[in-house]
């Protein structure tokens, strides 16, 4: 496969991108790098101009299987307004600030794969592969994709039930895929590519380094400025590195408060966040829920 190598974000770390692009191009694949791929204004990848650029090159070149964001980190939100249907030419691999064009792509009809930033996929290298067990796993959704045209034949992925809603409802079908970090989902409420679910959904959370205090504050905004009736399941990834400090209750207990009253299941799956595990799967794709796996 060819895989373009773009940077919507913030900056990225030269060697590591240069470190992934030779260990994927030793197992057989091409990998090019966008024309801005190394450009720095201040924090971020290069102007909002010369990032949005190299994103709508890499999604109109006839010669490109998929497009990995470089990192997360702040900046795809500038981008938004400069979107159009080319968005949703290519699958696009990503997550973190790359929330925001995920579900972008999805709520316009398009899929994408949450899944870890190129920068990190040979380092984040759990048994001594050249590339970490969820590249790979990149790689495996794309090319079931590419052979049969569809991309729901994966294996199942573990859910742990968090709340009595979760408990009782024993099954939930063809629920529409959304979600990614939430402090980057809350920060697009109010804006024109605010999260809306317009058919039965599963919400997918997870985030890095906020406190819990803040991590509840962009709960209560997320929930209040979206129909919940549409919210069928809520899935709670890896909160990494997000300090508890002197809360006496875990993330599962705070978010309960939240989601029992609305008669919301939410579940727990470790394999997907800021942390160590970072599974890959599809955003916009549909998924059910079945004997405590969901199933893309």
């Amino acid at each position: 496969m060819h895989f373009r190598i773009v940077s919507p974000s913030a900056c990225v770390d030269i060697e590591k991108i240069q470190l992934a692009q030779n260990l994927l191009k030793s197992l057989g694949h091409q990998v090019s790098l966008s024309e801005h791929v190394f450009s720095q204004y201040r924090y971020l990848a290069g102007t909002a101009e010369q990032r949005i650029l190299d994103l709508k090159n890499a999604c109109l070149d006839p010669t490109v299987d998929a497009i990995w964001c470089g990192r997360g980190g702040t900046g795809a939100a500038e981008l938004v307004p400069h979107l159009d249907d080319w968005i949703l030419n290519k699958p696009i691999i990503g997550y973190s600030d790359s929330t925001v064009l995920l579900n972008y792509i999805a709520m316009h009809g398009g899929q994408a794969i949450h899944g870890p930033v190129f920068q990190e996929i040979a380092v984040k290298n759990l048994n001594n592969q050249p590339l970490s067990d969820d590249a790979l796993k990149v790689i495996n959704l794309l090319s079931i994709a590419q052979i049969t045209d569809e991309s729901n034949k994966n294996s199942p992925y573990a859910l742990s039930a968090l709340n009595t809603s979760a408990l009782q409802q024993l099954k939930l079908k063809k629920l529409h895929i959304l979600g990614g970090n939430l402090t980057v989902l809350s920060s697009l409420q109010g804006t024109s590519n605010a999260l809306k679910l317009k058919q039965p959904s599963i919400l997918f959370l997870e985030d890095v380094g906020e406190p819990y205090y803040r991590l509840e504050r962009s709960l209560v905004q997320l929930l209040q400025s979206m129909d919940t009736t549409q919210l069928k399941a809520v899935v709670l990834g890896d909160f990494y590195q997000c300090p508890q400090k002197n809360v006496p209750h875990s993330i599962a207990e705070i978010f309960s408060e939240h989601f029992n009253p609305l008669a919301i299941p939410l579940y727990q799956g470790d394999w997907f966040g800021h942390g160590i595990h970072n599974r890959p799967f599809w955003i916009g794709q549909f998924g059910s829920i079945q004997d405590s796996q969901l199933i893309i």
